[in-house]
């Protein structure tokens, strides 16, 4: 399969910690996604740009060089319809509010299972 092609089952991590991305990468396979890891907002603005269709998108918004907000805005314009999970390790109240999909880290797996299968990932 090539990025352009359906983006079924395939998710984009963005996260600047490798513990977190492999974390992340592992619990995926498991659950049978297919997952895509990146250290940085930069890299993944270029696979988006590129064609790359994902199912979800997890995003921390605290990174080293583009932020995670200035990214999410970028990533609605690229790939608009595609649910973002929001990470953070930092409360984010504001976020709830606005109607956005957020996980305060550290979290549990199973919350971040069942928030996939919510926004239609799974």
């Amino acid at each position: 399969m090539t990025g352009a092609d359906t983006p079924a089952r395939r998710i984009l991590v963005i996260d600047d910690e490798p513990s977190v991305r492999s974390m992340l990468t592992r619990a995926l396979a498991v659950w049978q996604f297919e997952a895509v890891a990146v250290p940085t907002a930069e890299e993944a603005l270029a696979r988006l740009r590129s064609g790359e269709q994902f199912a979800c998108i997890l995003l921390d918004l605290t990174m080293p060089g583009m932020g995670g907000e200035a990214a999410l805005r970028e990533i609605e314009a690229l790939a608009p319809g595609t649910p973002v999970v929001l990470m953070s390790g930092y409360p984010r109240d504001d976020l709830a509010r606005q109607g956005r999909h957020f996980l305060a880290k550290p979290f549990d797996l199973e919350t971040l299972r069942t928030l996939l299968d919510r926004v239609g990932a799974a």
